[in-house]
């Protein structure tokens, strides 16, 4: 595996974690507010598509390159609903998004 491979499966790894724990801690506000709801959903719906476009690279599949765009375009949303929350939790997710967002736009240049 090169080592660019290597970074956009970490990069997801460490996404899909912090989207799992970040949609966990928020599942006791989740009737707070819309916001609240959009950002939980995202985040489940990040962690979800990080796992597959992670599977996707590591078996190198010829359509990897679809799932990774996506899966970019998911992160910035997720990171970008993350920032309108104070929590560490929220801060985390941000971040991770973020790299994951940076990795997925620059795996395959």
């Amino acid at each position: 595996m090169l080592p660019r491979q290597q970074h956009v499966l970490n990069a997801l790894a460490i996404c899909a974690a912090a989207c799992d724990n970040c949609a966990a801690l928020g599942l006791p506000a989740l009737a707070s507010t819309p916001t609240q709801l959009r950002s939980l959903q995202l985040s489940r719906d990040c962690a979800d598509l990080c796992r597959l476009a992670a599977a996707f690279v590591a078996r190198e599949a010829e359509h990897a390159v679809h799932i990774l765009r996506e899966c970019a375009e998911l992160c910035r949303a997720c990171a970008d609903a993350c920032t309108q929350f104070a929590t560490d939790h929220h801060r985390v997710c941000t971040e991770a998004c973020r790299r994951g967002e940076d990795a997925c736009r620059t795996a395959f240049v």
